[in-house]
């Protein structure tokens, strides 16, 4: 984000988006209630070449960071109601004694929530936060939209 003039970084850093999506939509797995807000925006060869930023980024991938808040239904057994629960505390991983992480199974998501839940909110906001940076001139020449979601983390 520090090839970006300082304008675009403060209209970045203050915009928030909203995701809400229902589970009467996908029966398979359960919905979402998300707020989240961009981070990072970053050329991915921009730490290489001086001429490449975020606004001039030719076929390179534009590589974002988000922040998210908000609830992620579950259903711990099957025979249970669905519930929404913090999306922090649904993905909470917890160190074991072999040097791995365990994390609890869900009925809706399956093993690995924390893992799921985070590709669920990749593959739904992106085309939100691509077009938000196509506003403000952030484009790249790659054949997808060129965007891609790195890191994300929970308020």
């Amino acid at each position: 984000m520090k090839k970006l003039p300082i304008q675009l970084q403060r209209i970045i850093k203050k915009k928030r988006f909203s995701f809400t999506e229902e589970s009467r939509h996908r029966a398979w797995r359960g919905g979402m209630k998300i707020n989240y807000r961009i981070t990072m925006v970053k050329a991915q060869d921009e730490d290489y070449y001086e001429n490449i930023s975020p606004l001039n980024a030719s076929y390179n991938r534009i590589n974002i960071n988000l922040k998210v808040t908000g609830m992620v239904e579950m259903r711990p057994n099957y025979h249970e109601e669905k519930r929404y629960v913090e999306i922090g505390k649904a993905t909470k991983a917890h160190y074991n004694s072999w040097g791995g992480y365990d994390t609890k199974y869900d009925s809706l998501w399956g093993n690995q929530v924390n893992k799921k839940i985070r590709s669920e909110i990749r593959n739904l906001v992106t085309s939100q936060v691509s077009g938000f940076l196509k506003l403000l001139g952030i484009t790249t020449e790659h054949w997808d939209s060129g965007i891609e979601v790195k890191k994300i983390s929970w308020e």
